[in-house]
This record gives structure tokens, C-alpha cells and sequence, in this order.
């Protein structure tokens, strides 16, 4: 069998198979790589496989953002202060984060139904997504005259 690298005709005779199952050619004659986490099957020296789709098979990483977070009212209290700064996944919702916080702080999830939240100082859907530097605002029900 052969193969082309760089152009060149190069006689292959047996395979590596990588822990995923991919196939890349080999080339007879060469050294035995060492700690690639192939398993050699018939032969020594590793040709490129063009067509083996390095790393295709990893899902995009998420990237990490940081938040910051205000608390208003009542909620400052439940919270113990009224400001905190936050990292999460990028993809995270208004929503989600509430739920981070109601999970540290019980006592906030009662008031979910009637806490407005805003995003860079303008009010916001719960299933709004976040963005690095984004300012979120818990803002609880405001009574008075």
C-alpha cells in the first residue's frame, strides 16, 4: 500500500490505531514512538494521516465569564452583602444565576416570582444569556408613597 506525505510516495505496511479508534498509516523502518497513546499493530515509524481529523471528535470548549452581581432591598440582607463578582459558563442565563444564589441562600427562592433583574442597567428576561463584564441586578419588589 502507499501513501503521500508532502507529495512523496512513501510504501506503508501496517497501522496504529489512537485510543479513539482513528487509523493513521505507518512507515516501515522507523522508530517505535513512544508515550503517543497509540497501540502499534504491524510496524514502527508514524506517517501523518491527512484524512485522521485531529481532534474532531472534542466538543467546543465553554469559556468561563465573570460577572458582577447586585442585590437590592431585602435580597441584599438575605445575601449578606450587595455586591459580588462571579465566574460562570458563558451560556449561563439571569435565570440560572438567581438559581446559583437561591441555592446558596434558601430564603431568596421565595421571592423569585416577584424579583425583577436587570442586565447592564436595563431590565431583562430571565432567559437572557451572559456575557463577559455583564452587570446583573436582583431588584426586589419596591412598596412605599
Amino acid at each position: 500500500m502507499q501513501a503521500a506525505v508532502n507529495g512523496q510516495a512513501i510504501e506503508t505496511f501496517g497501522s496504529y490505531f489512537c485510543d479513539g479508534g482513528t487509523e493513521s498509516s505507518v512507515v516501515q523502518g522507523g522508530p517505535k514512538p513512544r508515550g503517543t497513546g497509540l497501540r502499534p499493530s504491524r510496524a514502527w515509524a508514524l506517517a501523518p494521516s491527512w484524512t485522521a481529523g485531529y481532534n474532531s471528535r472534542m466538543p467546543p470548549a465553554s469559556q468561563a465569564i465573570r460577572v458582577k452581581v447586585l442585590f437590592f432591598g431585602r435580597l441584599k440582607e438575605l445575601v449578606g452583602h450587595a455586591e459580588d463578582s462571579i465566574e460562570r459558563a458563558e451560556a449561563t442565563t439571569i435565570e440560572q444565576l438567581f438559581a446559583l444564589y437561591a441555592a446558596r441562600h434558601p430564603e431568596l427562592a421565595k421571592y423569585r416570582s416577584s424579583v425583577v433583574a436587570s442586565r447592564n442597567q436595563e431590565f431583562a428576561a430571565w432567559d437572557t444569556p451572559l456575557r463577559a463584564g455583564d452587570e446583573v441586578a436582583f431588584l426586589p419588589p419596591v412598596s412605599g408613597g
